[in-house]
């Protein structure tokens, strides 16, 4: 079955998967997001003259709740914009903020679901259908992928020895840290995994990495080579920053404005580089690939 696709807004990896659905022969429309071979409407009242039946937005939605995020164009679309060219659609985006409409975290599995969903949908005053693509867990688990490659990456470009035989310990152990520790630990480094909860410990030394209660955390920051942040909370302040070794490098994970404190670390003299957003930015035709998959299971 072929679908009319709306793209508004969006980074590379939103441009990669309008090919890919266009590919497929579906019908692809974009607006604030050029995309070679494929038609650009100029105006928000055109829109209204394309036949669509799904928007597909950015990843985030928008990152100061007022206009869509649209990195690839010199165009503004506010979210009020969107949400009237999404009433009675489908909108698929990532990071839709609470207050923009309800939003339906669960994929449909059966037409029981299915019905509930409709009635949920039905009390929505824009009706507006709404899925939030970084609240699926799968598409969730495998952008991980791409960034524990770009915080490797990173680390490759910001030293000057290999990473075998190095000491990196990965703060946090969610999703990203359990990726990225599998990673280096293929790359031969000694890795040491922080966590908080017990049975993350146990998981840490099963999989043989040196496990490092948070409360124990400031013992081992002096040994290390790489420090690989994923905690979205300052937990890289002031009384640990002085603990470690100037050559020690810092790599922050974690979304804007990070879990370190970089005015402290610049006066240190410790090099912290803040890496959030990695998959759009290291891979974002592979994260299309994701995308495409979670947007055919929200339409079938």
């Amino acid at each position: 079955m072929n679908y009319n696709f709306l793209i508004v807004g969006g980074d590379k990896r939103i441009s990669f998967l309008a090919n890919k659905l266009l590919k497929d022969k579906n019908y692809v429309c974009t607006f604030a997001n050029k995309v070679e071979g494929i038609t650009e409407i100029d105006k928000i009242e055109n829109i209204k003259d394309y036949k669509y039946d799904i928007v597909i937005s950015s990843m985030p939605l928008t990152k100061d709740n007022i206009n869509v995020y649209a990195p690839l164009s010199d165009k503004i679309v506010s979210l009020e914009e969107l949400k009237e060219i999404s009433k009675d659609k489908i909108l698929i985006a990532g990071k839709i903020p609470k207050n923009f409409e309800h939003t339906e975290n669960n994929f449909i599995k059966n037409s029981a679901e299915k019905s509930k969903l409709a009635i949920d949908w039905a009390q929505n005053t824009n009706k507006i259908k709404c899925f939030d693509l970084l609240q699926d867990e799968v598409t969730t688990i495998l952008n991980t992928i791409p960034t524990a490659e770009g915080a490797i990456q990173v680390a490759m470009e910001e030293t000057d020895f290999t990473l075998s035989g190095k000491k990196a310990l990965v703060i946090g152990f969610g999703r990203v840290g359990k990726t990225l520790a599998n990673m280096l630990d293929k790359f031969g480094m000694d890795v040491y995994c922080e966590a908080r909860k017990e049975i993350d410990l146990a998981w840490i030394k099963a999989y043989g990495y040196h496990p490092v209660p948070l409360e124990k955390m400031k013992n081992s920051l002096c040994k290390m080579d790489i420090i690989f942040n994923t905690v979205p909370t300052q937990i890289l302040d002031k009384s640990t920053l002085i603990l470690l070794n100037k050559n020690t490098l810092i790599i922050d994970l974690a979304s804007k404005p990070g879990g370190v404190d970089y005015e402290v670390a610049k006066k240190l003299g410790i090099k912290a580089i803040l890496a959030s957003a990695l998959p759009g930015k290291v891979a974002p035709d592979t994260c299309s690939e994701y995308l495409q998959d979670f947007v055919y299971k929200v339409c079938h």
